[in-house]
């Protein structure tokens, strides 16, 4: 782990030299917050938490523009008006670090104020005025100064609440208010835009209103207390239209906060629990009073600042301490006075450590937890605020382990309240123990009312809710009047039975009525421009007509979205019938029409292959670069060939003279039978069976391998059998007799068995031919000479799938890729690196509700980041500015610079697609960047990088801007955590309900594991964090084996997995090809595949049980063979030069590997054998412009 250099500080390197006067290397440790789902005390602002308490917090700031990832801002007001910021806060450290005092102009004090998403924050003063923090940046999260604004009309606001690009408030006169003209991602550089251009007033009136992230506006009625949800919330309307009243269903459970206002005696009237009288109060808050010498380990007395919560130092628990009463019925915890030499030092950074999990003691936190309500003795004034855990014990003197309504449990660092769940603590919800409750004394006979009546709400916050205004949950409705009530209301019934009388008299026949609707045939039409073959890119108009035939459309192996922005089309692959040539492309003139043109062909071309709802479990996914998901279902396959215990394919000899050559596209392995029939030419004088492998160019000639060469010469007669290897024939063998004659018919039957070639000439065996070569390398027969072919039928142990014949079918979601396994379990991960969970359904927005059935459709949303970028050249008159030279890429362009583009110019795909946000500079550019976003290089292109040097000549930066898509698919969404990949492997496919492994990294880069996935529970139940690297990219296979890439491009496995430790022990290491730089593995049945940054294939070869890391990589030329492209009927001329890959997936068992080009086709390597696991060739499919190709849940296993 050492790193060498000459002196401290230098460039260090992983070599010693002679040199090296210093040598260095890194330790780490992992750390997690262990208090997350429950409540954790924070430290007060002085010794005596009363003096100044807070009275009102806000949370937000998750998108301030060029933020880091996960960072919060929370603010908050005391009561002496003064305005709080918590600093440190993040999703992985939500308590923060210390409290912040903000200054407010003189004369001010606040009583409310919120936060937006991108960092706005609003503030009440207690005049009715309103304060805005302007300067709020990801440099200077707390701002700069406040803005003054008026209230509406010269009324007072009560309160304010911040969205996105929306600011709503509430008048003392319960009026609602929408602040017009403001735009969160720019006001932290613009005053205006913060501040807003005026008050615009809303109807209805409301309590308090809460504004989501997305904008959306939820409030509580000023009089009826009921929830409110604001309808037709958009980006190009804030003011939405109409107030709608949520009524969901409410469980009044004993952890909620109605379930604290029960009567105290009426619970013990029921429960014969102990009378009010001889219980003693309860405290409610997290404060119990300490001795006064813990001063100093807590808060450091400061005006300005305050630090974190004891530490688990500073808080001995002394079991000792706890003493039972005399009567068995509580307990009296009594703490004996501590010095203040007795209490360490510590400092708010050292609290925020130790409230960190380490090892294990957050698991041994929890076992000390200790649940609650208990006689509480008082302390002497000026002592610090602290939780004390207390017993509940009940007769016989037995504890009771379930908490209450909520328990105070030791954790590392801080008292955190956990809350009870009816599933796991039963004694919360029991009878006998309601004498528990948060308050021990009667609240009067109107708690009564709370609990038994309809929910009255004072308040909401909708600051983490994310609800999509297109697609609303189904309970964002009005509750409807009880049906009940209108089926017995008069003027029903009378209509009802007047319509009784119309009807003719039973048993009269409806036969002589013509059908409504006649199902049996449909025409379509409609205008599109289509582009010809050859017609240079070029699209003519032309009338398109549809009608289900299914001689025609049943040549469709796939429908895809194909569309450029404001450019809707769809290519229509047909294989067959466009052998060797462009997908057939239809344009059309907007979006509405190319969606129902592409639902009817879809659904027509499923119904005629017969697939519909969820696939096989060894079905292939893949994913479009539109981020359209697409599966390979073999089931159809299987069902149509399976032979008895063969899978055959009749191969297409109508109408084809010699010399013929078909490709057999699970090669001819032991087990597989090749039968010819046909007729001898009465003039022939020869003809020639081959079976032989690809062609590969030497010299610049094409050699052709010859396995099996069978030759009968009527001249001679004799049959003579011989093999081509390398370019020399072997030593032919001439016994036996001449079976054919001339002018008569035959059918040859060649078995393919592990020592050599069995051959049968009409029934009867002929010869057998010893193998020369193995023969999982052959790849074609080829049939030359005098002889007219009426059959040829390969059969194979294996489903023949050819790749440019396979039908994918359009599953329905909108994800970058997708991971499946043998046990059917699949998951995906959005653009925006959000988990989902296929949930066995099929179809969604693509669809337009033509799908059979609409069980597991749920609502989608992604989010894409759009980039442009600005460059700039140098010059010494005026500096860097957008005027290059003639030569120079466009000072507005891509990534590459060779294609133009703008900020203005930039269009969404399709009307699925909204902006999310504005432009801005994007600060996580790789490379680094200075303070205004820019990268710098000494010309273009080159390396960037984030400080300007004396040599640096051009400067560029990136412009990014967020669209999101609302759509609908089969699929889950899985919690809240971001990956970056997935894997997943199946433990035991044959058995009902398999368990899976699921191996995943997340957006961050650490490993983790999914524990509890099965078949019957394919999301499983909890993460688990397993220590590593910073990873990109990772792999499960057979055998417990789990590869991954780190982000500096090497490759590492998982040693010490077992069945009883899934996770297995450490993290080994392997280098990756020299010179270069993998991003993605895939473990296979016999080796483990790797793509490196380059777009070339590597093979991990020699993996065994002895040694599994493997012994050396072995590269794959990724060039594609011409011959391979055009026998295998690929629909795509383009990739027969194409170099490099996409992505590539090796499957659970052997042979299949598949892969995607750089060009977009989708392709399986042929010759995969565990003695040759790097294969010999590609078989290439359609070009859909694929990106993600998931083979893992290939089980189609050779027969018995």
């Amino acid at each position: 782990g050492w790193t060498y250099a000459v002196d401290f500080p230098a460039t260090f390197h992983p070599k010693k030299q002679w040199k090296s006067c210093v040598r260095r290397r890194k330790w780490i440790r992992y750390r997690r917050y262990s208090a997350m789902n429950s409540w954790c005390a924070i430290a007060p602002l002085h010794k005596d938490p009363t003096q100044e308490p807070f009275i009102a917090v806000a949370v937000g700031g998750q998108n301030v523009p060029g933020g880091n990832p996960g960072t919060l801002l929370v603010w908050a007001i005391t009561a002496h008006g003064r305005v709080m910021f918590r600093t440190g806060v993040s999703t992985t450290a939500p308590e923060g670090l210390r409290w912040t005092s903000i200054p407010v102009p003189p004369g001010c004090e606040v009583k409310q104020i919120s936060i937006g998403p991108t960092g706005l924050v609003w503030a009440v003063l207690w005049n009715g005025r309103a304060l805005v923090r302007a300067g709020v940046t990801r440099e200077s999260l707390t701002g700069e100064f406040w803005l003054e604004v008026g209230a509406p009309e010269d009324l007072k606001l009560t309160h304010v609440s911040v969205g996105t690009n929306a600011v709503w408030a509430v008048t003392s006169d319960q009026r609602v208010w929408f602040r017009k003209g403001v735009r969160g991602e720019s006001a932290g550089t613009s005053e205006e835009l913060a501040r807003g251009s005026g008050w615009v007033e809303m109807v209805g009136n409301m309590a308090i209103v809460s504004v989501a992230a997305n904008d959306q506006v939820f409030a509580i009625g000023s009089e009826d207390r009921c929830l409110y949800f604001r309808t037709g919330v958009l980006s190009s309307e804030l003011t939405g239209k109409k107030w709608r009243a949520i009524h969901s269903p409410t469980q009044l459970s004993r952890t909620s906060s109605n379930a604290s206002l029960w009567s105290a005696n009426f619970r013990h009237s029921l429960c014969g629990g102990t009378p009010r009288e001889k219980r003693v109060r309860s405290w409610s808050s997290l404060a119990r009073n300490s001795c006064g010498s813990d001063v100093q380990s807590l808060i450091q007395d400061s005006e300005e600042t305050s630090r974190s919560a004891p530490t688990p130092t500073s808080l001995r628990l002394q079991p000792a301490l706890w003493q039972r009463s005399s009567d068995g019925a509580s307990l009296a915890l009594q703490r004996p006075s501590c010095s203040e030499e007795s209490v360490n030092e510590s400092s708010g950074a050292g609290h925020l450590e130790k409230r960190y999990d380490e090892d294990t003691q957050s698991s041994q936190s929890s076992n000390e937890m200790i649940n609650t309500s208990t006689t509480i003795q008082e302390h002497s004034e000026g002592s610090v605020t602290e939780i004390q855990p207390v017993f509940v014990v009940g007769k016989g003197g037995e504890v009771k382990k379930n908490p209450t309504v909520w328990s105070p449990v030791r954790s590392v660092g801080s008292m955190v309240g956990m809350e009870a769940h009816p599933e796991s603590d039963g004694s919360v919800f029991e009878p006998a123990s309601g004498d528990s409750g948060v308050f021990g004394e009667d609240e009067g006979a109107e708690a009564m009312y709370w609990a038994n009546s309809d929910v009255m709400w004072c308040v909401v916050e909708a600051g983490a809710c994310a609800v999509d205004p297109l697609y609303p949950p189904n309970w964002f409705v009005e509750v409807p009047v009880a049906p009940e009530v209108e089926f017995l209301k008069p003027w029903r019934v009378k209509i009802l039975q007047e319509l009784k009388k119309r009807l003719p008299e039973e048993g009269s026949s409806f036969e002589k009525y013509e059908k409504a609707v006649e199902m049996s045939s449909w025409v379509k039409t409609g205008k599109a421009r289509c582009q010809l073959k050859d017609s240079n890119q070029q699209f003519e108009d032309c009338m398109l007509e549809l009608e289900w035939m299914q001689f025609s459309l049943s040549e469709i192996t796939c429908v895809v979205c194909c569309s450029e922005p404001s450019k809707p089309r769809i290519a229509i692959h047909t294989p067959k019938l466009t052998k060797g040539s462009s997908p057939f492309k239809l344009q059309f003139s907007g979006d509405t029409d190319m969606e129902d043109w592409m639902a009817n062909l879809t659904s027509v071309c499923c119904q005629m292959f017969g697939v519909h709802g969820p696939p096989s479990p060894g079905s292939i996914w893949i994913t479009t670069g539109l981020g359209d998901v697409f599966v390979f279902d073999p089931a159809v396959l299987e069902a149509s060939q399976l032979s008895g215990e063969m899978y055959a394919q009749e191969l297409d000899v109508a109408g084809k003279a010699t010399p013929y050559e078909a490709y057999l596209h699970n090669g001819f392995p032991p087990g597989t039978i090749l039968t010819v029939q046909g007729c001898v030419h009465d003039d022939c004088d020869r003809f020639s069976i081959n079976l032989q492998c690809s062609s590969v160019s030497q010299r610049h000639k094409n050699d052709t391998d010859i396995i099996l060469h069978f030759n009968p010469r009527f001249p001679e007669a004799v049959i003579v059998r011989n093999s081509m290897l390398r370019g020399e024939w072997g030593e032919e063998e001439r016994e036996g007799q001449m079976v054919f004659k001339q002018g008569g018919e035959f059918t040859m039957d060649i078995y393919c068995q592990d020592e050599g070639f069995k051959i049968c000439v009409d029934d009867s065996l002929h010869t057998y031919y010893t193998h020369r070569e193995k023969p999982h390398s052959i790849t074609h027969v080829a049939i030359n000479g005098g002889v007219s072919l009426s059959k040829v039928v390969y059969q194979s142990k294996m489903v023949i799938a050819p790749p440019p014949e396979m039908f994918w079918r359009q599953m329905g979601g909108h994800l970058r890729k997708v991971e499946t396994c043998s046990a059917g379990v699949t998951w995906g991960i959005g653009y925006d690196n959000t988990a989902w969970v296929y949930t066995g359904g099929w179809g969604g927005s693509f669809l337009k509700g033509l799908e059979t059935s609409s069980s597991g459709i749920n609502p989608m949303r992604d989010t894409h980041n759009y980039y442009v970028y600005e460059n700039q050249r140098w010059n010494p008159l005026t500096g860097y500015t957008s005027h290059g030279l003639p030569t120079d890429r466009y000072m507005w362009s891509d990534v590459t610079g060779k294609h133009k583009r703008t900020r203005e110019k930039t269009k969404l795909l399709s009307m699925h697609w909204q902006w999310v946000s504005d432009w801005s500079i994007d600060y996580h550019t790789p490379g680094g960047v200075d303070k205004e976003g820019w990268q710098y290089a000494i010309d273009f292109p080159g390396t960037y990088h984030g400080q300007k040097h004396f040599t640096d000549y051009v400067r560029r930066r990136r412009w990014i801007r967020k669209a999101q898509i609302s759509t609908s698919g089969p699929w889950q969404e899985l919690g809240n955590i971001k990956l970056l990949d997935v894997s997943l492997q199946a433990s035991d496919p044959s058995s009902i309900d398999s368990s899976v492994d699921v191996w995943a990294v997340a957006a961050n880069g650490d490993a983790v594991y999914r524990r509890g996935v099965s078949s019957s529970c394919p999301a499983g139940t909890s993460w688990e964090h397993v220590p590593s690297d910073q990873l990109a990219s990772i792999s499960c296979g057979p055998d417990k084996q789990v590869w991954a890439v780190g982000r500096n491009g090497s490759a590492c496995w998982r040693l010490g997995i077992t069945p009883l430790n899934p996770i297995g022990e450490v993290w080994e290491t392997v280098e990756p090809p020299t010179g270069k730089t993998l991003k993605h593995v895939s473990v296979g049945c016999c080796a483990m595949w790797g793509l490196d940054s380059a777009g070339q294939l590597s093979v991990r070869r020699e993996i065994t049980p002895v040694f599994p890391e493997g012994t050396h990589w072995q590269t794959i030329t990724t060039t594609a063979n011409k011959s391979n492209s055009s026998s295998s009927g690929s629909s795509n001329l383009s990739q027969n030069n194409t170099i490099g890959f996409r992505h590539m997936s090796a499957g659970p068992v052997q042979g299949e590997v598949w892969a995607i080009t750089a060009a977009g086709v989708v392709c399986r390597r042929r010759g995969v054998t565990p003695d040759n696991p790097a294969g010999t060739g590609w078989s290439h499919g359609i070009g859909g412009n694929w990106q993600h190709i998931s083979a893992r849940g290939c089980n189609m296993k050779p027969q018995a």
